[in-house]
């Protein structure tokens, strides 16, 4: 992935990512993937526990500003059986 920004911005929001998903695990597993699709890329973090969908809830605006400056989008999918998903969406430059 060639992203046309920020480099330091972009290692921000890739350790903000992995960081909350490794301190708010209670071993879970941790599946993360990236997929290139043309020229967009998708970075997700998958976490099994509760404690990863508390903790990105709470203050983590800072870390999806950071992802809008590089030009790209985090979302967040809590499923009903726990599983938490956040992906990271950027467009190469």
């Amino acid at each position: 992935m060639r992203v046309g920004s920020d480099e330091n911005m972009l290692a921000y929001v890739l350790w903000n990512l992995l960081d909350r998903a490794v301190s708010s695990t209670r071993n879970e597993c941790i599946h993360i993937e990236s997929v290139t699709e043309g020229d967009t890329t998708h970075i997700r973090v998958r976490n099994a526990g509760v404690y990863f969908y508390r903790t990105i809830c709470h203050g983590f605006r800072q870390v999806q500003h950071a992802a809008e400056k590089l030009g790209g989008t985090i979302s967040i999918d809590y499923n009903t059986d726990t599983t938490t998903t956040i992906a990271l969406t950027l467009k190469a430059a």
